[in-house]
């Protein structure tokens, strides 16, 4: 007796659904594929479209992995686009097609369906929306119609819809074909998934590069000169010039068909799925964009969309379709993204993420270098590290810099998929040599003082802390060299250089709250201690010390102002 092959039917051809596809390929041989997609291309690189705009990516042919007649010549699957999937019958196993060419409708049969639905953009019902030049940026089309206008119109003022990471890849893509570049982000910083501390490190850079980002500020609507082409942009505030908009505020799960069908959905409208990604109804499977997640160190439900996660959910999908057992853990929430000259990364949580978890956590901010500091051409970098109260358990990590972030990351982010604690990434065995790390890697130094801090041997709070507490009481002690110091002061703070404060702490009053701070934290660590030691009870370090303070500095010519002025006016005051 012949045994009838499988049927297997994917909707959705771009990263997770071909390589569901694939991988049940090379488990089962015998299996009858099918991939519908109503997009004119599959299997493309989606993270590629920012620097295809850029010319960085040359030709539109490197974005595209497979082609259809790839797939039915090396894989033997049927791909079939420009179909838009219309309708689900679970009962009868059944999908029904709209091909968009011929407008024929057609049903498939199958015995495995997979939901690679994706994601799509979220495009504000915004007045002017239907004008020429505005764009989002989801597929190779959006890419080409993008780089064929900037390269047929030369447009000169370019208008970016939201500081997510999309937009900032574009950003700075634009700015490498000539264009004067201003974002608006309705939210109060850029990269919305960073804390706010984090998220000045990039602004500062991109006031840097010349790009004008407005926080605060929401886009209103559009407007034409000539009734075709976009403009002008009309905020809350004020109205932009704009030759060209792209509206990168962020996307959605396309769960409308799923939602249909009676298949179960969970976090933000994605489909809910199972550790070996099952759906709500048997032998119906979800990948990539469409499905959620589990966070693996909250344990609950998420929705992260993210091209790594959704090749790693074919996989897993591809054998199970086959009649596999394979299991996909979970994500911790990584992301990276370029910024110019910065890399941009995180993992686990945020600062914001664990407050919103009620977690009891403590913070660890580090500046420090890539490599070893003697050693040529070594950058710098930003750690911000999170840990918990009383277990000790590593909670994620924010890094900014100019190299070795993305290295840093990676090692946090094997840490927390493997729940290790602070004190266990201390001790990893991590490999050195002065051209590629310190001697104690910054990764290392930062789980150090974190340490310090949740084993209750160093007390510190972070430039953003400081101010949301707005201690006036407190005594700002300044233990930088007098040469630093004429390079910006925190104001009314007292400068005692570490090297003579053993001697000095008389001058100090053990009455008073003493915040000690440094350039990035190394000093202000050791005068904590020196003060403890000397009999202060409420002593407390700046993390991050001056590189992480971002609400400006008080050069010494005006703080000499200041006093002369003070002094003139106790004068006049005992005159009279």
């Amino acid at each position: 007796m012949v045994t009838k092959p499988k049927r297997l039917v994917v909707i959705g051809g771009v990263a997770a659904g071909t390589k569901t596809a694939a991988k049940a390929r090379r488990e089962d041989p015998s299996m009858e594929i099918t991939i519908l997609t109503d997009e004119p291309y599959i299997s493309y690189a989606g993270c590629g479209l920012p620097y295809y705009i850029g010319g960085l990516v040359r030709r539109r042919d490197q974005l595209l992995a497979r082609t259809p007649e790839y797939f039915k010549k090396r894989e033997n699957i049927d791909v079939l686009t420009r179909h838009r999937v219309t309708r689900i019958d679970a009962k009868a196993k059944q999908v029904t097609a709209t091909n968009l060419e011929t407008q024929e409708t057609s049903t498939f049969s199958y015995d495995t369906l997979v939901l690679a639905t994706g994601g799509q953009p979220l495009i504000p019902p915004l007045k002017g929306r239907e004008l020429e030049n505005i764009f989002t940026l989801r597929s190779p089309g959006d890419a080409i119609a993008i780089r064929e206008l900037i390269e047929q119109q030369s447009p000169k003022e370019a208008v970016i819809v939201g500081a997510g990471l999309i937009g900032l890849e574009v950003a700075e893509n634009f700015a490498l074909r000539g264009l004067r570049v201003t974002i608006v982000e309705l939210l109060d910083q850029a990269v919305p998934p960073l804390d706010k501390d984090m998220a000045e490190l990039v602004e500062k850079h991109l006031k840097e590069k010349g790009v004008t980002l407005l926080t605060s500020e929401q886009v209103k609507g559009f407007e034409s000169k000539d009734g075709k082409r976009v403009s002008s942009v009309v905020t809350s505030k004020r109205t932009l010039p704009a030759d060209i908009v792209l509206l990168s505020v962020g996307i959605r799960p396309r769960t409308q068909l799923a939602a249909e069908a009676g298949i179960e959905l969970g976090v933000n409208k994605a489909i809910r799925v199972n550790d070996k990604l099952e759906t709500s109804i048997p032998g119906i499977y979800a990948v990539g964009d469409c499905a959620e997640v589990r966070h693996l160190v909250t344990g609950k439900p998420a929705w992260i969309p993210l091209g790594s996660t959704a090749n790693k959910h074919g996989r897993v999908a591809g054998v199970n379709v086959a009649g596999g057992n394979e299991r996909f853990e979970g994500v911790v929430g990584t992301l990276i993204v370029k910024v110019f000259d910065l890399t941009v990364a995180k993992t686990g949580l945020s600062e914001k993420e664990a407050h919103a978890e009620k977690l009891d956590y403590d913070v660890a901010l580090v500046p420090t270098s890539d490599i070893a500091h003697y050693y040529p051409n070594h950058k710098r970098m930003v750690i911000k590290l999170l840990g918990e109260k009383g277990s000790g358990r590593l909670l994620g990590a924010q890094i900014v810099g100019e190299a070795g972030v993305d290295k840093r990351t990676d090692v946090v982010a094997t840490a927390l998929a493997f729940r290790a604690t602070v004190e266990q990434l201390s001790k990893l065995d991590l490999a050195y040599a002065p051209p590629y790390a310190s001697a104690m890697d910054a990764i290392i130094v930062a789980a150090n003082v974190l340490r310090n801090k949740l084993e209750k041997k160093l007390e510190g709070v972070t430039p953003a802390q400081f101010r949301k507490e707005q201690e006036e009481d407190c005594v700002l002690l300044d233990v930088r060299n007098v040469p630093e110091y004429w390079s910006g002061i925190i104001p009314d703070a007292q400068c005692i250089p570490l090297p003579e404060l053993p001697d000095r702490v008389n001058e100090l009053d053990k009455s008073e709250a003493i915040v000690a701070y440094c350039d990035s934290g190394w000093r202000s660590a050791k005068a904590y201690r020196i003060l403890k030691q000397a009999g202060f009870p409420c002593v407390r370090h700046l993390d991050g010390g001056i590189r992480m303070w971002h609400y400006g500095l008080e050069m010494q010519s005006e703080r000499k102002r200041r006093r002369k002025k003070a002094n003139n006016n106790d004068s006049s005051i005992q005159n009279k």
